[in-house]
């Protein structure tokens, strides 16, 4: 079968996924805060990244295609290398299509694709061939079937939830972002007129904690800026090495 489910989340993985709100008046503030450090900002290439981070640290709560797991993605993609057609990939289920056109990203010439064109255009054209579909579909397997490692690089025990769907990585993503966008470091602020807080009060952690609340419905300020300490501690040790 192609189309393992993982009950909690429904069929395709996306039955409860709630109304992008950031897709609306949430997305234009966060892109004129960062206008206000980047005048010259390109906001619609910000608006397209934004959305994918967003839609990415959404998936990580266990909906859209990391709702199955990685035995599921795997078993559809061996279902699929079988018969490895364009109208088969409409088939497979949400892990292994989404792990299957991120190795066609990569993977499948111009001259298949178009130069203008999305993956997800050429497949509905089945304009990509079967030996590109093969390739790809072994090239999603081995990066399913490698072992996830810990942040130290050794490996995990077990073949948890990859780390960039974490909300250590969204913030992380969110700071790389706002670095390349305003091109000002991003600092680790918590104290506001002498008084010490639990969220983060500089510019950036300011707007990257506005991201996050908005996305999870909840406050998650103090996390949030454990993961900003964390990630100038280590841009401060990488710059050092």
């Amino acid at each position: 079968m192609t189309k393992p489910k993982e009950p909690r989340w429904g069929e395709d993985g996306w039955s409860d996924m709630p109304p992008l709100a950031f897709d609306g008046p949430e997305l234009d503030r966060w892109i004129d805060e960062l206008s206000r450090h980047s005048p010259d900002l390109d906001r619609d290439a910000v608006r397209q990244e934004l959305y994918s981070i967003s839609v990415s640290h959404l998936c990580g709560h266990g909906r859209g295609p990391e709702a199955f797991t990685r035995k599921q993605a795997r078993d559809g993609l061996n279902a699929f290398l079988k018969h490895p057609t364009a109208q088969a990939v409409a088939q497979l289920n949400g892990g292994a299509e989404s792990a299957l056109i991120n190795a066609l990203w990569s993977l499948a010439p111009l001259d298949e694709v178009g130069a203008g064109d999305s993956v997800a255009q050429a497949l509905f054209e089945q304009r990509i061939k079967e030996t590109t579909l093969k390739s790809a579909a072994h090239i999603a397997l081995e990066t399913l079937s490698t072992p996830p490692k810990k942040r130290d690089g050794s490996p995990a025990k077990g073949q948890g939830r990859p780390r960039q769907y974490t909300l250590e990585q969204t913030v992380e993503t969110l700071c790389e972002f706002w670095e390349r966008s305003t091109g000002t470091n991003v600092t680790s602020w918590n104290a506001s007129h002498d008084e010490y807080t639990s969220t983060s009060t500089s510019p950036a952690g300011i707007w990257i904690t506005d991201v996050i609340t908005t996305l999870s419905s909840d406050h998650l300020g103090s996390a949030v800026r454990r993961h900003i300490d964390a990630f100038v501690r280590k841009r401060k040790m990488t710059a050092q090495g």
